[in-house]
């Protein structure tokens, strides 16, 4: 055992040196012959900067703003501060304590970024009084340009919780001039009221029963906010008419009017052998937020925010996942661009705060990704029925031969839901037909996420989910995405840079590890099929018995993902990540579509 790390090193050396010259491809930028050669790196390399962590700012034309400290930071008392000559009162009165000679906290309430080309510089200013919200203060070249806060009226909460019954877009971010005129802003969508009763008339036959007439109700309360009296300057009453997360009763689609017996058609089934694939587990690292800034008097749309989260697995950088990685903006205005770089520190640093001031900010549902884990659910199947192009009025599905989502697809509701342009549908399952109590369902037909590989598997899986349902809700579906990587990949075995083939040194990654391909189960299976069911339907069904893996192999990464950035021409990818652009252009018009 201890021979054999040589032994497969010369074996390695022995096969390489057994190519003919043709394989044997130099890249012009990286030596073959190791460590040893003459390397012949880009020239840039003679210098460079490692930023860690980075608080620099890039605009559109390439100037940086950089973080600046300075050097030395003395420390001057808070009188002598007011005028040298009450520095006695600093010695004879605040002496003892020394209360006033430093920061208790440690921390100033200020940020500042210089570009050490011109000069120019602008510092960013937390402030919090007393029975205020906090706000963020933008200052350049030393005079003040604009703040952000949150809602500031008088009865907020009570006018909140009146927005959020009537659906009426509610105020979370406000962006002012120097005058404090608010002139843009960022809202939400108002929740609605805790009760929801609607009749439909699905016309629809299910088994031996012809439904008329149907209705839904739905309860979701929210808990009260306790009114404190004196301690509490914004009491706020019936809140508990707003629609929560929750659900204290509901039930969905019940017959009202119906001719027959509700019973189940018979259906023919059969035992096959097959071939079963399961994808490995993986784990995305990215999650993204954007969010939208509209003008404060016409609505429009005037610009563009995201912010982009990374995870730490399996990387050696480790920071936190809750904070974003990288905040990027695009507004029609210069000085509102320059007030929502505010935005962007107020949701990453503290600035002598306990929490970033902005850092529960939350985008509306069409710009929440999914997590890091990719699982998205939903229980409406207008929405799955929109992803596979099955609504009765036609049109073509949003997902493309790569099960790639092609336009704004949106699960959930109109408060908590989750955006899915551009990321690829990997598994797909449902639960249906079940009782559900607590969160738990009770019999009913139940299909766990498995791989999907085409759009007909997808609609053939939702139109056996829905054969029973009457109406909008009744079935969960499950499904687990991830975000296509269009960026220049990691180099491995294989790799081709500048039109020339990598060889990877044998030390490159470590023993057994390094970034894999993803791979998949290959199976033995045996799965009960359903060849069709009384009277006319012949939708296939499968459920998979048992299986028995063996063996697994490289997953055929699909053409979307190969191609390099740039060589797109009339099938351009998704601009999912926003990123910088040449001035004269509008990124937020393309970034994110408005629903």
């Amino acid at each position: 055992l201890k021979c054999f790390p040589r032994l497969f090193a010369r074996a390695v050396r022995v096969s390489v040196g057994c190519l003919p010259a043709s394989k044997l491809v130099r890249h012009p930028t990286m030596p073959v012959s190791g460590p040893k050669g003459d390397s012949a790196v880009s020239k840039g390399w003679a210098g460079f900067s490692l930023s860690v962590p980075s608080l620099s700012i890039t605009l559109e034309n390439n100037d940086v703003y950089d973080y600046k400290l300075p050097y030395s930071v003395p420390e001057v008392p808070c009188c002598t501060r007011m005028s040298p000559m009450l520095y006695c009162c600093d010695v004879y009165c605040c002496g003892p304590c020394r209360c006033c000679f430093s920061n208790s906290k440690g921390e100033l309430p200020f940020i500042d970024v210089v570009n050490q080309q011109d000069g120019h510089q602008v510092r960013y200013r937390a402030v919090k009084k007393c029975c205020r919200v906090p706000r963020v203060m933008t200052f350049v070249d030393g005079q003040l340009a604009g703040h952000l806060s949150r809602t500031m009226r008088c009865g907020n909460r009570c006018l909140t919780c009146l927005e959020d019954f009537q659906s009426k877009p509610v105020l979370q971010i406000g962006v002012h001039n120097h005058d404090g005129k608010q002139i843009a802003r960022i809202d939400r969508n108002g929740r609605g009221s805790c009760c929801f009763c609607s009749p439909k008339a699905p016309m629809k036959c299910t088994g031996c029963c012809f439904t008329c007439l149907t209705c839904t109700c739905v309860m979701r309360p929210s808990f009260p906010t306790p009114c404190c009296g004196l301690l509490d300057c914004d009491p706020v009453c019936c809140d508990c008419c707003v629609k929560s997360e929750m659900t204290a009763c509901a039930f969905y689609d019940q017959p009202c009017c119906c001719f027959g017996l509700p019973v189940c058609c018979p259906s023919v089934w059969c035992c096959l052998p097959a071939i079963e694939t399961k994808l490995f587990k993986s784990t995305n690292t990215i999650r993204l937020n954007d969010f939208e800034v509209v003008d404060s008097e016409t609505k429009k749309t005037v610009g563009k925010l995201q912010a982009q989260y990374r995870g730490n697995y399996p990387s050696a950088y480790k920071h936190d996942p809750s904070l974003p990685f990288r905040v990027t903006g695009s507004t029609e205005d210069a000085n509102l661009g320059m007030l929502l770089s505010g935005l962007a520190s107020g949701m990453v640093y503290t600035m002598g705060m306990a929490l970033p001031a902005f850092r529960d900010v939350s985008p509306k549902p069409e710009g929440n990704s999914p997590d890091f884990s990719g699982l998205v659910e939903t229980m409406w199947a207008s929405q799955v029925k929109k992803l596979a192009g099955l609504l009765p009025q036609g049109g073509k599905p949003l997902l493309s031969d790569d099960l790639v989502v092609q336009d704004s697809m949106v699960f959930g509701t109109a408060t908590s839901g989750t955006q899915v342009r551009g990321w690829r549908l990997l598994e797909f399952g449902y639960a249906s037909g079940g009782l559900s109590i607590c969160g738990a369902t009770l019999g009913g037909k139940v299909r766990s996420r498995r791989q999907v590989r085409t759009v007909k598997e997808v609609a053939d899986m939702i139109t056996t989910a829905l054969e029973h349902q009457l109406g909008d809700a009744g079935a969960t579906f499950y499904m687990r995405f991830e975000l296509p990587d269009l960026e220049k990949k990691i180099i491995k075995k294989g790799s081709n840079i500048a039109g020339n083939d990598v060889m990877l040194d044998s030390k490159f990654n470590p023993p057994r590890g390094g970034f894999a391909e993803q791979m998949e189960e290959v199976a033995l299976a045996c799965n009960c099929v359903r060849l069709c069911r009384c009277p006319c339907d012949c939708t296939p069904d499968r459920v998979i018995c048992c299986r028995c893996p063996l063996y697994a192999r490289v997953v055929q990464q699909p053409e979307t993902t190969v191609k390099p950035v740039g060589a797109w021409e009339e099938t351009a990818p998704l601009p999912v990540i926003m990123k910088t652009t040449p001035m004269g252009k509008k990124p937020f018009e393309s970034v994110m579509p408005i629903s």
